[in-house]
């Protein structure tokens, strides 16, 4: 699969017979290559955008969103999206324990397994002994095949230390 952005043409069953006639006519021409367009199976019509796919309509992109979007090797192209300003609130507007407060009301999990509250976790780390208090990002990929902490890690590396 390729989405071209920012237009977000969907192309499926690339090969890589398939990339001279991308960049040539998608990239260079601004023209869309049908034979590699989506076909939904149940109307038969050819789909053009990748939020088209029926597939892809109830899903919500969060964490992703920005991948493929920005440079994440460009601090400013994060901040450009208003990356980092969530950071400024709770650093410069609100107590520590508002923003424990705000993490438990949101609901927000840990990525692993077993989905942990996050608010849960702060709250309790908050409470424990001591003034010093450390934070261990673990980017382990423990499932074989399964590249979300690599794909965050890699597309925007500023989204997990901004959660840091």
């Amino acid at each position: 699969m390729v989405v071209i952005l920012p237009q977000e043409i969907f192309y499926q069953q690339v090969t890589v017979e398939d990339v001279p006639d991308i960049v040539s006519e998608t990239l260079l021409g601004g023209r869309v290559i049908h034979r590699l367009l989506y076909v939904n199976p149940v109307t038969g019509r050819a789909i053009t955008y990748d939020h088209e796919v029926p597939f892809y309509q109830r899903q919500m992109r969060k964490v992703f969103s920005d991948n493929g979007r920005i440079d994440p090797t460009e601090i400013r192209d994060y901040i450009a999206r208003e990356g980092y300003s969530a950071l400024g609130k709770a650093l410069f507007s609100m107590t520590p324990e508002q923003v424990v407060d705000e993490v438990e009301k949101s609901g927000l999990r840990g990525r692993g397994g077993a989905g942990f509250p996050t608010g849960r976790k702060w709250r309790l780390t908050r409470g424990a002994p001591g003034h010093e208090k450390y934070i261990v990002c673990n980017a382990d990929e423990g499932d074989p095949g399964a590249f979300m902490d690599r794909s965050v890690l890699e597309g925007n590396p500023h989204l997990v230390l901004e959660g840091c």
